[in-house]
């Protein structure tokens, strides 16, 4: 089997397990290191051999349309180096019956440190400090730099998934009454709570769904409009709820802080009020690129061997 690797962190993290690995699988390895267009790699599109095609999404940027891989000959899986699946055009795999295939839980515990992260900044108002510069005068500025305490409070968490267990362990760790709310009661030490209550009696909420079409429509205005005014907002993915309703809570004083993860060019000096907003490196430790490279190449051997645990396309 031939496995086309795109990947600029392949060189750095792969190591002689790995590759014994591949060879145990007879994977024939292609590696492609220097981000550029697919189509540039003609030897992916020439050939009648079975293959594989890898990738991690900074390669491709995130996006890969169907008519960028329907044409390359004897595809029989696509492996993507990350959870998140929903920047592929499934179009073309799911018409040819070829599986596409994800890796899961490389970096729940580097994603819910840096959650809480957020929290422990906001709830000390770090963002309002860093655009300031970390003023001095504890005399005058002790109001507009008055943060909370987290310990006994009330502690929010929508999509109780492995991250948003992570997440509320640490919680729990800290002192803070943990609830949360998820589609089914779960076997864990905490109170599920329906979605209403969580909105408007949490002092931090932090939504921990997956970014899935299922997800887009659970978090409402009308949710968002029931947070209390001193509460904390702390989010890992904006694509599901209001973002910019947030903002302005924040910005018009009805809400204490939102944290978030932003894209370029957004800075904290880009946003007014109690905003963190800094990029999206919550994945970004030596653990959890240890965990990624361990499970894309397991992903790779065994797609070799005709076997896809994590296929996420499964309705052919």
């Amino acid at each position: 089997m031939h496995a086309f690797v795109f990947d600029p962190l392949w060189e750095k993290l792969i190591n002689q397990s790995h590759r014994d690995l591949l060879e145990q699988a007879n994977v024939i390895v292609h590696i492609s290191t220097q981000i550029a267009p697919l189509h540039e790699c003609t030897s992916l599109y020439s050939g009648d051999e079975p293959r594989i095609l890898a990738l991690n999404p900074d390669y491709v940027n995130w996006a890969l349309p169907s008519e960028v891989y329907q044409n390359i000959p004897n595809l029989t899986a696509v492996i993507t180096e990350s959870t998140s699946y929903g920047w592929i055009d499934l179009a073309a795999a799911n018409s040819n019956k070829i599986p596409v295939v994800n890796i899961k839980n490389f970096s729940t515990q580097s994603v819910a440190e840096w959650a809480v992260m957020m929290m422990l900044n906001l709830a000390r108002k770090t963002p309002l400090l860093i655009k300031a510069n970390f003023p001095l005068n504890y005399g005058t500025d002790f109001e507009t730099y008055q943060g909370f305490e987290l310990k006994g409070k009330r502690v929010g968490i929508v999509g109780l998934g492995n991250i948003g267990q992570a997440i509320a362990e640490r919680c729990h760790g800290l002192g803070m009454e943990v609830f949360y709310w998820s589609h089914s009661a779960k076997d864990v030490p905490y109170k599920r709570c329906e979605l209403n209550d969580i909105f408007s009696l949490s002092d931090v909420i932090f939504p921990a769904m997956a970014d899935s079409a299922e997800t887009h429509h659970v978090i409402t205005d009308a949710h968002i409009n029931l947070i209390k005014k001193q509460a904390i907002f702390v989010s890992i993915v904006h694509k599901y709820y209001n973002h910019t309703m947030l903002l302005q809570k924040v910005r018009e004083g009805n809400l204490f802080g939102y944290g978030f993860e932003a894209e370029k060019p957004n800075t904290f000096e880009n946003f007014e009020g109690n905003v963190w907003a800094a990029p999206a490196y919550a994945w970004c430790t030596t653990e959890s690129l240890v965990n990624s490279m361990n499970l894309f190449v397991q992903a790779i051997t065994d797609a070799a061997r005709g076997h896809y645990p994590n296929q996420v396309n499964t309705g052919f």
